[in-house]
């Protein structure tokens, strides 16, 4: 229970796992969409020190690892879910370019009706492509 002093909570002993911070920074940069540079913004590091000042804000490169073990774990979870899928499975590709970065991507992604009959899609692959390419 907190104790409160002169305006601040004083929390007691409690457990910190900077491993489980930089997995929970990467899960809110896949599911906002949020660019790898957002660990470098000023305003979020000063939340993180006040938070918990012993923590060390991540790299974008450590972001980009820990995003792509959660990519790794989801797509394994994926694959063994289609393993055990009775139904048909469509795969489908698109690719695109990031017209503010000039470059290329694609992604296979598969689509199912699940026990529920709803569609469902999960994106298996998320590629680069090196060249650009166009519709002409």
């Amino acid at each position: 229970m907190p104790t409160i002093s002169k305006g601040r909570e004083e929390l007691g002993i409690g457990n910190y796992n900077p491993e489980n911070v930089k997995k929970l920074i990467a899960e809110a940069i896949i599911m906002h969409d949020y660019p790898l540079s957002i660990v470098d913004h000023v305003g979020l590091r000063r939340v993180f020190v006040a938070l918990q000042p012993l923590f060390k804000v991540p790299t974008r490169n450590t972001i980009k690892k820990e995003v792509l073990k959660v990519y790794d774990f989801e797509k394994k979870c994926a694959m063994k879910m289609l393993d055990n899928h009775q139904g048909r499975v469509a795969i489908t590709t698109y690719m695109w370019t990031a017209s503010n970065q000039k470059k290329g991507y694609m992604a296979v992604t598969a689509h199912y009706i699940d026990g529920s009959w709803t569609l469902q899609s999960r994106i298996l692959r998320f590629i680069y492509v090196p060249a650009p390419h166009t519709s002409e």
